[in-house]
């Protein structure tokens, strides 16, 4: 696994830095705080339909094909971020970095789960690759920021993405996997779907647009763009630590009792932020998020209905969109809602679907 982890952590190292980035110096791309949220959710209303789409494309080119095109998407990407002011050609490299990920994202795991009855441990093992690359760059990128400017580091980022297309040129390829004839179609919402849209939304949506301004306030002793940085690394060290093991433990007890008692403490988090204890429940989030990165596909596997690609876009596909939806309410929640009781909406929301979501059987 260590190949198709190299290839997906080096094509993601320009989106995961937008994330501290943008909105913090919007200004120097020339952008309003609203654009930012309309670019850091672009790509997730892409993969709505990517998603369903690249995954048909996938069963019939291989994920050996879908990695090569997605590494040279990310590079193309992520250089454009700094080259380019125009909020016109952001957009495309939103959307091209889009289609990008639903590739990497779901020939990953098809590299990963090939062999099911180690699934658990494989995909943590590619976690823990991504980890280790992403908490890395994160806080290397703020440093290069700092120190030569927010754009510049992505044109240095975009040459650095080069590896990813050397090690998707570089991965063997995946027997065919029989799958049944029909046409593309939107999948349909089951529980685990449901679950996805609603941590989309929460955590990878309002949370993490929020969470450099929650920084600001509560971290003045470095750079906010550096302890933003910092607070994201933990999630991806979470997963180079938690990941390999979650993924053992998921594999010898099931992922489903893990996966519950991680989203009590994701719903902790949230209520901890709501009550002012930013930096506490911040660390909580991260944390529990980095988790689910593991435990989620385990349990989309196990379901047992569709192939292994069709099944993983149906999750992602609704998370995507949870995902997507978060970013462009987050400026109007924030500047509108104070955040207690949006943090703590957010938290009973999340409490109730982890109850009918994964609770219930």
């Amino acid at each position: 696994m260590a190949l198709p982890g190299l290839v997906i952590a080096f094509g993601m190292i320009g989106d995961t830095l937008l994330y501290a980035v943008l909105p913090l110096y919007h200004e120097q791309f020339g952008l309003s705080l609203a654009m930012v949220g309309v670019l850091l959710s672009l790509n997730r209303w892409i993969r709505l339909l990517a998603n369903s789409a690249v995954a048909a494309i996938g069963e019939k080119v291989g994920p050996h094909a879908l990695m090569i095109v997605g590494a040279l998407g990310s590079v193309v990407s992520t250089a454009t971020y700094g080259l380019v002011e125009s909020a016109t050609i952001q957009i495309a490299a939103r959307i091209l970095w889009g289609i990008s990920y639903a590739g990497l994202n779901l020939a990953t795991l098809a590299y990963a789960v090939s062999d099911r009855a180690n699934a658990g441990k494989r995909v943590g093992a590619s976690r823990a690759m991504i980890g280790i690359v992403q908490a890395t760059s994160l806080v290397g990128g703020a440093w290069i920021a700092l120190e030569v400017g927010p754009r510049s580091v992505f044109v240095i980022y975009g040459g650095l993405t080069l590896v990813a297309l050397g090690a998707a040129l570089l991965l063997p390829r995946l027997p065919p996997e029989p799958v049944a004839k029909k046409g593309f179609r939107l999948p349909f919402p089951h529980r685990l779907e449901v679950w996805g849209f609603a941590m989309g939304f929460a955590g990878d949506g309002v949370f993490l647009l929020t969470l450099a301004f929650l920084m600001k306030d509560s971290i003045t002793s470095v750079a906010p763009v550096l302890a933003t940085a910092m607070l994201l690394a933990l999630r991806w060290l979470v997963e180079i630590t938690t990941g390999p093991i979650g993924g053992w433990i998921g594999d010898r007890f099931g992922a489903r009792r893990i996966t519950i008692a991680n989203g009590a403490l994701l719903v902790a988090g949230f209520g901890l932020v709501a009550i002012d204890h930013e930096l506490l429940g911040a660390l909580l989030i991260v944390m529990t998020r980095g988790m689910f990165n593991t435990l989620i596909p385990v349990l989309v596997i196990e379901r047992g209905y569709g192939s292994v690609l069709s099944s993983q876009a149906s999750y992602s596909t609704w998370r995507d969109f949870g995902a997507a939806v978060g970013p462009l309410s987050a400026p109007w929640l924030f500047l509108n809602v104070a955040q207690g009781p949006l943090y703590g909406t957010l938290g009973a929301a999340l409490g109730l679907c982890v109850f009918f979501c994964l609770v219930r059987r």
